[in-house]
């Protein structure tokens, strides 16, 4: 005799014995672009401190300039690899993990050229 529900008939078949019933899970391209995102950030986060030190007051302008486009290039690399990925799965976490970090770096790079250029 099988198992059966309260209502007599027979249960749903569990998830393991049928794979396409349970596709939830990260994908290898997935892998690599969240890879690829948090590569670009960290660029654009480390990146200006090679260039221009943290605790510097005041830096030549060629040299602010250097710094905040390491941060640029970092942003963009990251915003794109998060497009390139939210085309291929249309899912709008990687949408949001391309721009809300983005918008962060670019504006906290603006404030720190600003404040290093004025030497305050």
């Amino acid at each position: 005799m099988g198992a059966t529900t309260p209502s007599g008939s027979e249960p749903p078949p569990l998830r393991y014995d049928n794979p396409a019933l349970h596709r939830i899970g990260w994908h290898r391209e997935s892998l690599v672009s969240l890879a690829v995102v948090g590569l670009g950030y960290l660029i654009g986060l480390v990146g200006p401190s090679l260039v221009v030190p943290p605790g510097a007051r005041s830096a030549p302008n060629g040299k602010i300039v250097v710094a905040f486009s390491i941060t640029v290039l970092g942003v963009i690399i990251a915003v794109v690899a998060s497009m390139l990925a939210y085309r291929r799965r249309r899912n709008w976490s990687w949408l949001v993990l391309g721009s809300v970090p983005a918008i962060s770096l670019l504006v906290g790079g603006a404030i720190l050229a600003a404040t290093k250029a004025s030497g305050a």
